[in-house]
């Protein structure tokens, strides 16, 4: 039974002077059947019980999530260990794939996921999310010497590469989108290969905050600027339904984190090309106080 909830009804006794009202043997089992379910049905233990929490994380997004030498880095990693830090727990890293960020958790594979996971309406409906840590729209990344992409009309013939589980791909369905030859490939690294080395791509499309951290080890490669697509899409720490203390821990953690010098520092630290591209970056990619408190530990986005 949850912490400040009201006594269950068996636990009341009303008094009316020295006279006390008695139930019937089967009405008191009935409340105590009642006060059982109540209790069975409070939340499971914390995840951060032990002081150790799983982490789904990314690999292959320099800047982001990446393994160098069995090592992560990246923003995402950064900020998961500022934000369980100050729960008292230490993340233990694992890499899970875009189109598994969902289903590691449903499945208890993993506790937490931090992998530049977009908090959606429909991912609400199924999942707790603590964030956003950050805000970015979708763009576009080319060769470093093409300059035949510059307006959004550049794209129409051209063949873009982006990979499954990201809203991305969602978002290059749109009719308006139907001339740009887009096409899916397992994963980033592969849309990387494609677009360097076979030149199979004409660009690679996601989020410019993934695309920025592509080019911190592509030096052939760049970001077109002031092309982007969509909405804008806001990252967050995001664990199965049924921990929502859990993530009301997580969100109050994550407010004071974004409010301090910290989230600037770590954030030009781990993505230091986008404030050398960017001079109001700090506005682009920070998110705002009351957006964490409207999309954290929610069914739905609070209007």
């Amino acid at each position: 039974m949850s912490a400040g909830a009201p006594p269950p009804a068996a636990g009341r006794r009303r008094r009316h002077g020295r006279r006390h009202r008695t139930l019937p043997v089967a009405a008191l089992l009935g409340l105590a059947a009642l006060t059982a379910t109540a209790c069975g049905a409070s939340e499971p233990e914390s995840l951060f019980a032990d002081g150790k929490v799983s982490v789904g994380a990314k690999n292959d997004q320099p800047g982001t999530g990446v393994v160098h030498t069995y090592k992560f880095s990246g923003f995402d990693i950064t900020v998961s260990q500022q934000i369980l830090k100050s729960v008292g727990a230490e993340p233990d890293f694992g890499i899970v794939p875009s189109e598994d960020r969902a289903a590691v958790l449903t499945e208890n594979k993993k506790d937490l996921v931090a992998a530049t996971f977009s908090i959606t309406v429909d991912r609400m409906k199924e999942l707790d999310f603590a964030g956003p840590y950050a805000s970015t729209y979708q763009g576009i990344m080319v060769r470093s010497k093409d300059h035949r992409i510059r307006k959004p009309e550049d794209l129409f013939g051209k063949r873009v590469c982006t990979w499954p589980g990201t809203t991305s791909v969602t978002t290059l369905e749109g009719p308006q989108y139907e001339r740009i030859a887009v096409y899916e490939r397992p994963d980033a690294s592969s849309c990387i290969k494609d677009l360097k080395d076979t030149k199979v791509a004409d660009a690679v499309s996601t989020d410019q905050m993934i695309l920025y951290g592509f080019t911190q080890e592509n030096p052939g490669l760049k970001v077109v600027p002031d092309l982007t697509y969509g909405s804008a899409n806001h990252y967050g720490i995001a664990m199965k339904k049924g921990h929502r203390q859990d993530c009301l821990k997580l969100r109050d953690a994550l407010r004071d984190y974004v409010s301090s010098n910290s989230w600037s520092h770590d954030f030009s630290t781990s993505l230091w090309s986008i404030p050398r591209a960017d001079p109001t970056w700090e506005t682009d990619y920070k998110p705002r106080v009351e957006s964490i408190d409207a999309l954290s530990c929610r069914d739905r986005p609070r209007t």
